[in-house]
């Protein structure tokens, strides 16, 4: 694999040319590259400051989506406990009354039902 370098003058050599295209002429179905000598390739293409930047961008990307996963979490948790403890002593409370209504006017429907 051919690099193209530059001379202390800041000239491609024709030979350098030369066999870049001759690597052009080769189809891309035969050129045997892995997804890593690819993304290696285009790491080389960017300046150090673009790379350190993208760097920096992808950190807090993944930061803040983790502190938003841990916050959403931690959020239906609460929600979720506080909910139970508080609703469900009232949801069984409602359900004892409603039970014992029902038992009332059984009672009275039989008593008077005479």
């Amino acid at each position: 694999k051919a690099v193209v370098s530059t001379q202390s003058t800041g000239e491609v050599s024709s030979a350098m040319i030369e066999e870049l295209d001759e690597l052009d002429t080769i189809p891309d179905d035969e050129l045997e590259e892995t997804y890593m000598e690819r993304i290696i390739g285009l790491r080389e293409m960017f300046p150090p400051s673009v790379r350190t930047g993208g760097a920096f961008v992808a950190s807090a990307t993944k930061s803040s989506s983790l502190w938003v996963y841990n916050f959403i979490r931690s959020a239906i948790w609460i929600t979720t406990t506080s909910a139970i403890i508080l609703a469900l002593p009232v949801a069984i409370e409602v359900t004892q009354i409603q039970a014992a209504d029902e038992m009332k006017k059984v009672r009275q429907e039989k008593l008077f039902a005479k």
